[in-house]
């Protein structure tokens, strides 16, 4: 009878803790868990797996690494929030599979996307051909994002300047150089760059956020 009092006991334990953990790491909806979440959060519920089964072990050997992993996944966190490179090694970049209707070929091989997978997601946006789309991106969680032509106000669908920082490959893709972008965000009354949270180049025009003071 003790024996399952226990386990009972650990299961409540258990049933907190996760909701805990989950709560200070930050909420975010299945389909946006990166690779590192998905790892954090597997050992997490190995560890507690195991916590639960036996019974006799001090449930505290698991609580520790779990609460480990949290504060991992929280620092992990922090540096993804400001820095663009570390972002781009742990959640991986999106990649643009259409542009105007042109298919990259070469860049769904390399990624493994198939056909029949980006024409499902085509007619899922109630379009009918590729020629419809300005643009496909295969995001970094896994997911197809598809810009159709007659909605799609952006010259490129990733930010030009985010959190104060040039994106460079948006800067080739629209064919500019710094200088243009100085002069155009200097037209919208800001001196620097270090001071837009976000820029999007539009068809109309710049898109222009700035940074909010602490």
């Amino acid at each position: 009878m003790e024996e399952y009092l226990t386990l009972i006991w650990k299961c409540f334990v258990v049933y907190f803790v996760i909701i805990i953990a989950l709560r200070v790491m930050g909420k975010r909806e299945v389909g946006e868990l990166s690779v590192f979440d998905i790892v954090i959060y597997l050992v997490m519920s190995e560890l507690l797996a195991i916590s639960i089964s036996q019974v006799e072990e001090n449930i505290m050997k698991s609580l520790v690494p779990i609460f480990t992993l949290a504060l991992i996944q929280i620092v992990i966190s922090w540096l993804l929030l400001k820095s663009k490179r570390i972002r781009d090694i742990f959640d991986g970049r999106s990649i643009i599979l259409v542009k105007n209707g042109y298919i990259y070929q070469d860049r769904m091989r390399k990624e493994r996307y198939n056909i029949d997978d980006l024409m499902s997601q085509i007619r899922s946006k109630d379009l009918c051909s590729p020629d419809e789309v300005a643009f496909a991106i295969l995001e970094n969680n896994g997911t197809l994002s598809v810009l159709p032509k007659k909605n799609c106000k952006v010259l490129h669908p990733s930010p030009l300047i985010s959190d104060g920082k040039i994106n460079y490959r948006t800067l080739q893709a629209i064919e500019k150089d710094e200088d243009w972008v100085l002069s155009q965000i200097r037209l919208q009354g800001v001196e620097r760059i270090e001071d837009v949270f976000l820029c999007l180049c539009q068809k109309n025009g710049l898109y222009l956020v700035k940074k909010e003071k602490d």
